[in-house]
């Protein structure tokens, strides 16, 4: 009877394990959000506080929440990593992935933009394994990854407009439309973006648990 127990317990043991590492690897799956074609990822617009000086709201993920910014400059710059598969990823049906990394301001006149004070913002959350981190396996490349490489965009600022952030295949692009009508508290976008605010219970708890992994590997570091 106790033998039988054990062997239960073992194999519900090995289980739990290896849910747990399941979930750990497949982190960065739903952090980098997967795409196949022209899709909205994020949303700004700013308020102007002074010369050179703006207030930025971006909405990203499932758009249903927002966060402010400070921007200096003229121009708003938006950075992304993208990922693409190559052999047995395609075969496996992996599809190519983004994850916005950085939100930044910057200046059309390039005497100011080597003068004047620069503000740049972390996007990209803390992973146990991150696509982009110079020690992950195959450097640029792999046996894998097709390729993981940077894309920008960015435009003049201008209050009066919301700025539409979509990922393609070959990188991001952005699209300007008059914010006229539109409100803070609005939760259906423009351009037919509209928020599902209702991420899938598996990625939930994929990046709950890698949180609690992160945080854990840092207070050990201390």
């Amino acid at each position: 009877m106790i033998r039988k127990f054990l062997r239960y317990f073992c194999r519900l043991t090995l289980i739990g394990i290896a849910g747990v590492t399941a979930l750990l690897v497949s982190t960065p799956f739903y952090v980098y959000d997967q795409f196949n074609q022209e899709i909205p990822v994020a949303r700004l617009t700013f308020e102007q506080k002074a010369d050179n000086y703006f207030q930025a709201l971006l909405r990203q993920g499932d758009f249903c929440s927002s966060q402010q910014f400070e921007i200096l400059g003229d121009q708003f710059q938006l950075d992304a990593g993208f990922v693409k598969w190559k052999g047995l990823g395609v075969i496996l049906g992996f599809r190519p992935l983004y994850r916005l990394d950085r939100l930044s301001g910057r200046y059309s006149d390039i005497v100011q933009q080597n003068k004047q004070n620069h503000l740049a913002h972390n996007l990209a959350p803390d992973v146990l394994f991150d696509f982009f981190d110079e020690d992950a396996p195959g450097g640029s490349s792999g046996w894998l990854m097709d390729t993981r490489y940077g894309s920008s965009v960015y435009l003049n600022i201008d209050p009066s407009l919301s700025y539409e952030v979509y990922a393609t295949e070959d990188g991001l692009i952005t699209r300007a439309e008059s914010s006229v009508g539109l409100s803070q508290g609005n939760e259906q976008l423009q351009n037919g973006i509209i928020p599902t605010c209702a991420p899938s219970t598996i990625a939930d708890w994929s990046e709950t648990l890698n949180s609690l992994a992160v945080s854990a590997l840092d207070s050990n570091k201390l």
